[in-house]
This record gives structure tokens, sequence and C-alpha cells, in this order.
């Protein structure tokens, strides 16, 4: 292989500076324009398992916007969890372990395909270690404390009822098929366990709370349940810091 050098003469500053940059590259100085950034998934790109995800259930890439054209807020493709089904269903990625981030950001857009946006359903969205335990968020379309909802997992598990927030959450949502599209959900951990849980157009959001039982991560597991309606998750995105 030609090894191709570099020399200035004439300015000995910009020799020193290349070897410069380049050794704080080497040692993780200057960061990468993805640093941080854990898992980025897109399922408009192919079925559910070349999106990179484990199916268990009912699951299927759809796209409303094909079956009604000039569909307002169309998502595109998307990953639905089926109606009329009788068991949860679920969505896992896996991931090279986080251990102790100092910080930790999942965003991710859901929603419901049909129904009106008082019409209880609901989705849940866990965060966990290789053993399963971890965090469970979740999501009833409601005006009420129970609106969103958290707990601790354990063995990919949790006791009922979950923890629901302080005062009521109005987290209803219009059907993508009411041209409602998906909402973007966030949420968020710092070194001390802080956790919040947001919806964008959440009245009385975030949840907020603090558990420090579980400090590292390695998978996201999206959960549908039993419904009438049609669960539907987009774009998934997990950054931490170190």
């Amino acid at each position: 292989m030609k090894k191709t050098t570099i020399q200035s003469e004439r300015n000995p500053l910009f020799t020193i500076t290349i070897t410069l940059a380049s050794c704080l590259c080497l040692l993780g100085g200057i960061p990468h324009a993805n640093a941080g950034e854990i898992l980025n998934a897109d399922f408009s790109k192919g079925t559910v398992e070349e999106s990179g995800w484990t199916p268990k259930g009912d699951w299927s890439i759809k796209d409303y916007g094909a079956a009604k054209p000039g569909l307002a807020n169309s998502p595109g493709p998307v990953a639905v969890f089926a109606a009329g089904g009788k068991t949860v269903g679920t969505l896992t990625k896996k991931f090279d372990t986080a251990s102790n981030p100092s910080s930790l950001k999942l965003t991710f857009d859901a929603g419901f395909g049909w129904g009106a946006k008082t019409h209880v359903q609901s989705f849940q969205v866990m965060l966990l270690d290789a053993d399963g335990n971890g965090y469970v968020f979740d999501v009833h379309r409601a005006n009420a404390t129970w609106g969103a909802q958290w707990a601790v997992v354990s063995d990919y598990g949790y006791n009922e009822p979950l923890h629901w927030a302080p005062a009521a959450v109005d987290t209803t949502q219009d059907s993508v098929m009411a041209g409602g599209g998906l909402r973007a959900f966030t949420i968020t951990r710092d070194a001390g366990g802080n956790w919040t849980f947001d919806g964008k157009g959440w009245t009385g959001g975030p949840l907020k709370f603090t558990d420090t039982t579980t400090s590292s991560f390695s998978q996201v597991v999206l959960r549908g349940f039993p419904n009438t309606d049609e669960i539907v998750f987009g774009k998934v995105k997990l950054e931490a810091g170190k």
C-alpha cells in the first residue's frame, strides 16, 4: 500500500497541527458524528426482521397512506401490531451494553391506527439489561393519572398496578387514519437515576421518577396489547453518554 506523506516546509505549524489532530482522534478527543448513538431504527427500510428487530406476535410493516391517498400526517411504512389479537406482542432490539451511562435518551414515534382520540388503548416500551431487568413505560390513551405509567421490570415481568403519574396527564391522541399521524415520545435518564417520560403535545407531563435499580441497558422492547385499533411504531433512536 502506498503511503502518502504531507509535508510543508514553509509552514511547520501545519504539520504539528495535523499530527496533534491525529493523536486526538486516536485518543477519542475528537468525537465522530454519531458519538453516543447506540440504536437508530427505521421501519420503512423493509420487513420487521430486515429492520433488525425480533418479533413475537402478529407484527407487519404497513403504509396507511397507500390505502388512503392524501392522508394527513401519513407516517409512511411503520411497524404495526394487528388488532384483534388475544396475547401481547413484542418487538425486541438488542445492542452493545451501555453500562452506567452519564445520560440516556430514547426517542420513538408511536400511535394508533384507528379509533377516537379518547378510545382507551395502550402500548409499552421497555429498557432492559441482558437478563430482562429494567423499566417499562406505559401509555394509555386517556386524560387521567393512569394515562402515563412506569414500573421496575425484573426478568421481563413487573408488578401491577404500575406507578401512575401524580396528576392527570392528557395522553389522548388522534389515530393515524384520522390524520393524527404518530406522536414523538422521549424517555431520558441521568447519572443519578432521574427519569423523565414525555410525549409531544402532552398536557400535564412529563412523568418523572427516580430509581437506580438497573443501571446497564442492552435491549429495547416495544409491546402491543390485545386491542381494536392497531398499535403503531415508527422510528426509534437511543443515545447514551459515557
